[in-house]
């Protein structure tokens, strides 16, 4: 045991003052029998025991309560071992960083992994000398808003300068929200040095109180060259426990066309971070609130399976999903949120412009092979085949889409009528080829393209395409450029969209410029908007996106056959002109988790005209944006993807009341990779500066003080002697 000031223990002398001053003040006086009073005195004896033991019972309080008084002068205490420096009272500058990620929510023992987090925050600060500063950094602080902040902009680490004001450090480590964000402690390490590059002290400590998991300090680079640096103090809150956990991390969405053409097929993968397997854990899947199917998955030890549902959606377009496991120590990514779009089938009406009677040589043969190709339940495409001449007898109001390829210009009464359809939600592809007149489209059909035609073009020579016999040379064409993904059309295709660009076109059609009413290339249609999707490699427009009305226009500068192009024979040309009929049709094919990850942003897509918009958040909470934010954007960047759940989006055009826009609902997930809450390697562990004398940091004593207990005990002394002095 040691003493704080040990000069305060002389008091315990005074514990020997009511000894004394009993002693002394005993009676002396000489016995004398008296018969008189001889049975009074006998009578009284067991009432005088009584007596003299109430008066050493209050001798002996009254000693401790005088002895009990200097122990709390001298405040003593005993030294323990911890895992904090020796250095941690010495004058210097430290900042803490609170792993506040979703792993952080672990219940080891009754506790949370965060509450003891802070637990331990709160007592480095009590254990830093006076004249120390710090600041507190977060984990997994990322670059977004914390929840609550309704402005939705970054916010800094809660306390992110040096400073020694204890309190606001210590409301600041209390204040610090748990989030389901991933951890990135390099980051928080790279923003720690930066705090204390502003520090004129010598000494400068990082102390970081994690849970030690290897995802959160990633394989990227250091934060910091090797022996430069700060000293690094990492305290794995855990104290190396094994956290054992199972979690959702991922799902699959499929038709089910054995269950009709509502059918889905629901593939959850299930990952089991432990070095024991399980067997017949619980699965359950949700539509909505409702648990609509339940199953078991054997799990094998730190290895992952898949559990498969199947089900029919009733009538609707998009539905919230969830595949859920029972709760565990880590609740937070038990479960996975998806959306799933149950496709209607979409009816097409193809309009050949030239007919053959040779069905390989026929304008339509590649396209209506696209559109209806041999598992017509994959593609859910109604397709109905007509002439330009048969055109008037079909009724456009039983058709979704209509395509117009290689077709001559129409009738002032068919471009009339196709004009209406598009006006009341429609689309429209209009494809090119040897029948089109330029002229004759601009003068009679201008209602029904995206932009003015001009002339047709044929694609620059190459010297090695000359054919044998001298016969006159061909171009071997000219391919697309650089494909955006972002596009409904073309998010299908991946990385360098190897299937589009494979493609040569040999001829196509240049457009005439027109100035866009709004003044600028629109990101993505709307009311008076153009938008190009593709480009050849020259610059040239290939697919121009317009809109009419409520509908939409395509325009393709080529030929949908292989007169033009070779593009029919290529592996893109299927999945383009499927999504550009459900992109037309308004039915996209959705990926089935297109939302984001917890702690990052999503564009949120505006359509024309927008000018407010709410989001609300899983909890109920919402957040609402003015013109100022909205107006004239083509996408909406939000940040506040704190909660994992589905986010609700409504929007208003000006003057106009908010509406359910159900198309732009999304997903916020949390990141499978705070699931693994497998150690980091003890080499692995930062050190900083420390490193760089080749010595081990000094092994640290933590001050357990005692005499908080003393002062207790002496309070409870004080007030028993009080009370038996009160009884007396």
């Amino acid at each position: 045991m040691h003493f704080v000031a040990p000069l305060y223990l002389a008091g315990l002398l005074a514990a020997s003052i009511p000894i004394i001053v009993h002693l002394v003040g005993r009676s002396r006086a000489r016995v004398r029998p008296f018969a008189a009073i001889d049975f009074i005195v006998r009578s009284n004896r067991r009432v005088a025991r009584r007596l003299r033991l109430r008066e050493l019972l209050l001798l002996a309080l009254r000693a401790l309560a005088a002895a009990g008084l200097a122990m709390v002068l001298a405040k003593p205490y005993v030294e323990a071992a911890t895992d904090l420096p020796a250095s941690i009272g010495r004058p210097q500058s430290v900042v803490l960083v609170l792993d506040n990620s979703a792993s952080m929510g672990y219940r080891l023992g009754g506790d949370r992994l965060y509450d003891l987090a802070r637990r331990r925050a709160r007592q480095v600060l009590d254990l830093l000398g006076r004249e120390a500063d710090a600041a507190l950094v977060l984990g997994a602080e990322g670059d977004v808003a914390a929840a609550g902040d309704a402005a939705g902009q970054r916010v800094g680490a809660p306390v992110n300068e040096l400073t020694t004001d204890r309190l606001r450090l210590r409301r600041a480590v209390d204040e610090a929200p748990l989030s389901a964000r991933a951890t990135d402690i390099p980051g928080a390490l790279r923003r720690a040095a930066q705090i204390l590059g502003h520090s004129a002290r010598a000494e400068r400590r990082v102390i970081v109180l994690t849970d030690l998991t290897a995802a959160g300090f990633g394989d990227g680079d250091a934060p910091w060259p090797p022996g430069s640096g700060p000293e690094v103090t990492v305290i794995d809150v855990s104290r190396g426990a094994p956290l054992p956990n199972r979690a959702v991390t991922g799902i699959k969405v499929d038709p089910a066309p054995e269950l009709g053409p509502r059918g889905v097929r629901v593939t959850a993968a299930i990952a089991n971070h432990a070095d024991k397997g399980a067997t017949k854990v619980p699965v359950s899947l949700k539509v909505g609130p409702r648990i609509v199917a339940r199953g078991f998955v054997d799990l094998p030890p730190q290895g992952t399976a898949q559990k498969a549902f199947h089900h029919a959606f009733p009538a609707g377009d998009l539905f919230d999903v969830s595949v859920e496991l029972d709760e565990d120590a880590l609740p937070v990514d038990d479960r996975r949120f998806a959306r799933v779009e149950v496709r209607r089938e979409i009816r097409v009406l193809l309009v050949d412009g030239d007919p053959r009677t040779v069905r390989q040589e026929d304008e339509l043969f590649y396209l209506e092979t696209a559109l209806r190709p041999g598992d017509r339940s994959e593609s859910q495409l109604a397709v109905a085949v007509v002439t330009a001449d048969e055109l008037a007898r079909r009724n456009l109001a039983e058709f979704d889409v209509v395509f117009l390829c290689n077709v001559k210009a129409l009738p002032a009464a068919r471009v009339a009528e196709l004009e209406g359809f598009v006006r009341k939600g429609g689309g429209l592809f209009v494809a090119l080829g040897d029948n089109v007149d330029p002229d004759a489209y601009n003068g009679g059909m201008a209602a029904l393209l995206a932009q003015p035609l001009r002339v047709a073009h044929e694609a620059a020579l190459e010297p090695t395409a000359r054919p044998e016999g001298g016969a006159e040379p061909r171009s071997a064409g000219e391919r697309l450029g650089p494909v955006d993904p972002r596009h409904p059309i073309l998010n299908a295709f991946a990385g360098g969209a190897e299937g589009l660009r494979a493609a040569r076109f040999r001829r196509y059609m240049l457009l005439a410029p027109e100035a866009d009413p709004r003044g600028r290339e629109r990101g993505r249609p709307g009311e008076a908007g153009r938008h190009t999707v593709l480009r050849y490699e020259s610059g040239a427009p290939a697919l121009v996106e317009g809109q009419l009305g409520r509908g939409r226009l395509l325009l393709f500068t080529s030929s949908v056959d292989r007169e033009w192009n070779d593009f029919p024979i290529r592996p893109g040309y299927l999945p383009l002109m499927q999504q550009a009929a459900r992109h037309l049709a308004r039915s996209p094919l959705r990926e089935p988790e297109p939302g984001g990850i917890a702690g990052g942003v999503y564009a949120v897509p505006l359509a024309a005209g927008d000018a407010r918009l709410e989001i609300r958040l899983p909890d109920g909470v919402t957040r609402l944006y003015e013109p100022a934010e909205v107006l004239g954007h083509e996408v909406f960047v939000f940040r506040d993807t704190e909660e994992p759940g589905i986010y609700r989006v409504q929007a208003a055009a000006a003057g106009q009341s908010l509406r359910e826009r159900a198309s732009a609902a999304f997903v916020i997930n949390v990141d499978p990779r705070e699931s693994d809450l497998r150690h980091l390697a003890p080499q692995k562990v930062p050190t900083g500066g420390a490193a760089k004398a080749g010595a081990k940091p000094e092994a640290g004593r933590r001050r357990v003080e005692l005499w908080h207990g003393v002062a207790a005990l002496l309070l409870l002394v004080m007030l028993g002697e009080t009370f038996i002095v009160r009884r007396g």
